[in-house]
């Protein structure tokens, strides 16, 4: 007699579930640039803080994105003008980054605020300069969103200050003393120029180079010459001298004066009042 068997093979599919995970695209993108802060077109060498123009640079649409933005200059991180280039910093206020030439920045409720600085002490000309900013959006995985072309611009005041070196006022009496022929007389204060641009020093006289006598006047005068840094000048009419700015910021000027031969003069106070008047040229 015989048995059946039956033998069930029972075959099992295994499903292996992978998750859906979808990626949201980033639209973000950049929008207004609010300019906060701008000081350049007021900087002068001798300040003692930097010069700053201080931006902020928003984005719309960044909620399901991680961003940064990478800022370039055209000029490699330099002012040109006319007469010269003026270096300058990008610095970041999240990071403390300071670049000279390129700065990655990131975003902080939808924002990145960078400054330009003009180092203290720079020595600059009055006049226009120009840069031009790239900036550009990027999202974690460095793919480009948006990019905007920024164009910097700073007109530079001309700055021009005239000074007595150790005097406080602008008038000022000097006592030469026992006057002598043909004397000359070194020990008069030096004139302080204050620049950042080409000056014109226009030098006049009350008594056209003449000392004059106090009560007599011009019945008794003598002659005098001036000498102003070297070069000396006839006082008869009034006198311009030219100074061309080359990066330097602080002209010292010193002064003598020299007594032409004179004789039988009354004794007394001679005097005369040279006026000294400060211009910027080309502007």
């Amino acid at each position: 007699m015989y048995t059946k068997q039956t033998v069930t093979f029972i075959s099992g599919l295994a499903l292996l579930l992978l998750p859906y995970i979808s990626y949201a695209q980033c639209d973000a993108r950049l929008n207004n640039i609010d300019h906060l802060f701008d000081d350049f077109d007021q900087y002068h060498a001798l300040q003692k803080v930097d010069a700053k123009k201080q931006l902020r640079i928003n984005v719309i649409n960044d909620e399901q994105c991680q961003l940064h933005i990478i800022l370039t200059s055209e000029n490699q991180a330099q002012l040109k003008g006319a007469f010269q280039s003026i270096a300058y910093q990008f610095r970041s206020d999240t990071q403390q980054l300071v670049s000279s030439s390129i700065s990655r920045l990131q975003l902080v409720e939808s924002a990145a605020e960078v400054e330009l600085l003009i180092p203290s002490g720079t020595p600059v000309k009055a006049g226009l300069y120009t840069d031009r900013l790239q900036i550009k959006l990027y999202d974690q995985n460095n793919q480009l969103l948006d990019e905007r072309q920024l164009d910097i611009e700073t007109d530079i005041a001309p700055r021009t200050s005239l000074s007595v070196l150790g005097y406080n006022t602008f008038a000022n009496t000097i006592n030469l003393g026992e006057l002598i022929p043909l004397q000359e007389y070194a020990m008069l204060p030096s004139l302080q120029v204050v620049t950042n641009s080409d000056v014109r020093l226009r030098v006049s006289s009350d008594n056209k180079g003449k000392l004059v006598h106090s009560m007599y006047q011009q019945q008794y005068a003598i002659d005098y010459n001036l000498d102003l840094a070297g070069n000396w000048l006839g006082l008869s009419q009034d006198t311009n001298k030219t100074f061309s700015y080359a990066g330097q910021t602080v002209f010292l000027l010193p002064l003598k004066i020299q007594l032409a031969d004179f004789k039988e003069q009354a004794a007394g106070e001679y005097t005369d009042t040279i006026r000294f008047q400060i211009s910027p040229l080309n502007y």
